[in-house]
């Protein structure tokens, strides 16, 4: 059923909305609710398409749940840009890359093509690849997610460094002013 891609779009939608509402601060208010609205505008389009099952065909119904993906697919993409560029935050947009960016376009290629490979040849515009392809993609996205979860733990284990050595210093700092306080008793003890 080429409505799948409706429902993938409509769950990349609602993971930019999660994502969105959890990085509340680096975001404007209102993109959640975009994202959610987006969803719902899937959610309907599915509706309509269950009505109109038999007047569209498969190649039509394909197309526009494909364009809908696409545009969700876009949308992450744009998220990904909006961190590099617009707030400069070059860790996160590589963290995003390699956690939600990356899977996410990799695995609906993956659907895409399957599903035209399905199809005759004549009826869709995309290459026909082998079904062995499934494993080069999950590989693909494991090793992508893993340099993503190995990059946010060296910057967390990276902030803790830097916080444990300005504690350090802070405290260093402060014994030394006692120490000039009370003219090098403390330094005997």
């Amino acid at each position: 059923m080429p409505e799948f891609f409706a429902l993938l779009g409509i769950d990349v939608f609602l993971a930019i909305s999660l994502v969105s509402c959890l990085l509340d601060s680096r975001f404007p208010k209102a993109i959640p609710y975009i994202y959610q609205a987006a969803a719902l505008f899937g959610f309907a389009h599915l509706l309509v398409s269950k009505e109109f099952i038999t007047i569209f065909g498969d190649y039509m119904r394909f197309w526009y749940s494909f364009i809908y993906l696409v545009v969700a697919l876009g949308n992450v993409i744009a998220v990904n840009v909006y961190f590099a560029f617009q707030k400069e935050l070059w860790r996160l947009a590589r963290f995003f890359l390699g956690i939600v960016t990356f899977p996410i376009v990799l695995i609906s290629v993956l659907f895409v093509l399957d599903y035209a490979n399905s199809m005759t040849p004549s009826a869709l515009l995309f290459p026909r690849l082998p079904l062995e392809t499934i494993s080069l993609v999950l590989v693909a996205s494991a090793v992508f997610l893993g340099i993503g979860i190995v990059a946010s733990f060296r910057l967390k284990n990276k902030k803790r460094r830097e916080e444990v050595m300005i504690r350090e210093m802070e405290e260093e700092e402060v014994m030394i002013r006692e120490d000039e306080k009370y003219g090098g008793e403390m330094s005997e003890y």
